[in-house]
């Protein structure tokens, strides 16, 4: 009877602990802008080299669930599509390896997928800085990332969220193009960034 007494008030307690968070969970909805960007540096045996999708197409909204003081961030919602076909590296005979590589008519999306935050973003005009929990879909191959972040608001009323880090080719099984009869060779390393552009859906 006495271990029967201490369990409910147990599960008391706990019903008003997670009663308590969910009433103080605040909800984000970021949409995603025309002008964000992903770009992809890289090297070659002679020389370095950019891939950039300058413009998203898309119709997402990332929704971010904040669970109040010491609680990490989630997103409920939280993947990006961009059009791997649109990837431009500034020279015809490139782009077009550079498209093959990453598969891009066979998976023609590349997805960010926001999992986390380390905390959730107060959107002010100075810079803040986070790490988050990313998974990025590439090739075919999904991986899950941790990733340095920045969020920043800007006057007219866009928010910034930029996120970078360097990979391999072979972290998405990829192999690296050639070009040249294999004179000129890209190198494994990579360095991928997003410069997502957001603004807050207020209407929600």
């Amino acid at each position: 009877m006495k271990r029967t007494i201490i369990f409910f008030s147990l599960l008391v307690i706990t019903s008003a602990f997670v009663q308590r968070r969910n009433s103080s969970m605040l909800i984000h909805r970021l949409i995603v802008q025309p002008t964000s960007t992903l770009t992809i540096d890289g090297k070659t045996n002679v020389n370095t080299f950019k891939c950039a999708i300058p413009q998203y197409i898309g119709k997402d909204t990332l929704v971010l669930h904040e669970g109040g003081h010491n609680v990490r961030p989630v997103f409920v919602k939280g993947s990006v599509g961009l059009d791997a076909s649109s990837f431009d590296c500034g020279i015809a005979m490139m782009t077009s390896d550079f498209r093959k590589t990453i598969k891009s008519k066979s998976y023609p999306a590349i997805i960010i997928d926001f999992i986390s935050f380390e905390r959730a973003p107060s959107y002010t005009y100075g810079e803040e800085k986070f790490k988050g929990i990313i998974k990025i879909s590439l090739g075919g191959t999904t991986k899950l990332f941790e990733m340095d972040c920045t969020i920043e608001a800007s006057p007219s009323g866009i928010i910034h969220l930029k996120g970078g880090r360097d990979f391999t080719f072979s972290d998405f099984n990829l192999e690296p193009p050639k070009r040249m009869m294999g004179m000129v060779k890209v190198q494994q390393g990579l360095n991928v960034s997003f410069h997502l552009q957001l603004k807050l859906d207020t209407n929600s």
